[in-house]
């Protein structure tokens, strides 16, 4: 599902990408993130269930979807399992 391309330390390479984040990240900074579309993120959202995603994952405040970045660390090593 997502999929983090760096052969050499990949390891690393996750630590790095969460490094310095705030808890809440809004749907814009995670596409820019993972070089996905914010519209991917909203199909995750409402198709969530169907796609296995951690059900703490989304938030919402004030009518505005965040996604939790503690969360979002934990799905992309689970989906890339040379990360772990």
């Amino acid at each position: 599902m997502i999929k983090i391309i760096n052969n050499s330390e990949e390891h690393d390479s996750s630590e790095s990408l969460f490094k310095n984040l705030p808890e809440l990240l809004r749907p814009d900074v995670v596409a820019d993130l993972l070089g996905i579309s914010v519209k991917t993120i909203y199909d995750w959202r409402y198709k969530r269930k169907t796609r296995n995603l951690p059900e703490g994952l989304f938030i919402k405040i004030n009518r505005f979807l965040y996604i939790r970045t503690v969360e979002l660390k934990r799905l992309i090593v689970t989906q890339n399992h040379s990360l772990t």
